[in-house]
């Protein structure tokens, strides 16, 4: 008995281990397997609903990647894993599934017959009985008469208490004005108050501290996101001289991301032109991103930060 027992005890354990070290494995992988980009983007001699665009990631070693292809105007994506293409395997079998026969319900059409008219809803039935009811019409007329003259009677009668609730709420306006001038003169109050708090708050050491900080870390997280591989050349042009050298402008100011590696020519032609041929590649760590977020979490100025940014501290 203790030996059957001491057997289930070692496959428990053996299984457990073996399902800790499927999950450490896979974490070690998520962290410091490196997800791979890379895109390019084509318009040579085309116009803009022609250009070619391409991107695609990958992951363990390209086991899984996901691209995605514009050309010709239309779209196309593609996910596969270890090399077998998901997406046409599950666009294959909704096309299957839509395309089963259904059953046809058949339903009966019911032609309603006209229904005969009814005859109690008709005034009289003979002449005789519209000749007695005359004068029942003209006590019909007199009460209509009385009712017109009571609904204009009342129509003026509104219109005077319309007149004057107008007056009324214009005399309670009137005397609600020094109390818009006292709001308005708390406002602006609170106003110079929010002011001065955000004045203190951003001139405060632990402040100036945490931003710095915040900057240096962000500007390293953008540096190992950017691509590490770029190549490629962009001409562009505009009818306006002054808009192409601005572009221009701009465009140096991008330099040090690139590092000179796209070669950018304006064309002073008086026409407007947009192309080129662009490839990007780089890889991500996620081990970088975290470790990133966790000191920022921990850093104790940007925790005085955000405190004083929940609590609006003074």
């Amino acid at each position: 008995m203790l030996h059957i027992l001491w057997m289930l005890i070692k496959w428990i354990l053996i299984l457990l281990g073996i399902f800790l070290g499927v999950v450490v494995l896979l974490l070690f992988l998520i962290l410091f397997c490196p997800v791979r980009y890379e895109g390019r983007a084509v318009k040579e001699g085309v116009p803009f609903r022609e250009t070619e665009a391409a991107i695609k990631v990958s992951w363990l070693f390209r086991g899984v990647s996901f691209s995605m292809r514009y050309k010709d105007g239309a779209g196309h994506q593609e996910l596969k894993v270890f090399g077998v293409p998901v997406l046409t395997i599950l666009k294959k079998y909704r096309n299957k599934k839509t395309a089963s026969p259904k059953r046809a319900e058949k339903s009966e059409i019911r032609i309603q017959e006209p229904e005969e008219q009814d005859k109690s809803e008709l005034p009289f039935e003979k002449p005789e009985e519209a000749l007695h009811s005359a004068p029942f019409m003209k006590d019909e007329e007199k009460r209509f008469e009385g009712t017109a003259e009571k609904q204009n009677f009342e129509k003026k009668q509104n219109k005077i208490v319309k007149i004057w609730e107008t007056l009324k709420d214009i005399w309670e306006r009137c005397k609600s004005i020094p109390n818009i001038f006292h709001r308005i003169s708390l406002t602006i109050k609170g106003i110079c108050d929010k002011i001065d708090w955000w004045k203190a708050f951003f001139q405060h050491p632990r402040t100036k501290a945490g931003i710095t900080y915040a900057r240096e870390k962000v500007c390293r997280l953008l540096r190992h996101v950017f691509p590490g591989k770029i190549s490629g050349y962009i001409d562009f042009g505009s009818e306006d001289p002054s808009v192409t050298g601005t572009v221009l402008a701009v465009l140096g100011m991008t330099i040090p991301l690139h590092q000179n590696r796209i070669e950018i020519v304006p064309v002073f032609e008086n026409r407007n032109l947009l192309e080129g041929n662009v490839t990007v590649k780089g890889r991500v760590y996620c081990i970088v991103p975290i470790v990133i977020l966790l000191k920022l979490y921990f850093n104790q100025d940007i925790k005085y930060i955000i405190r004083r940014w929940k609590h609006k501290e003074v």
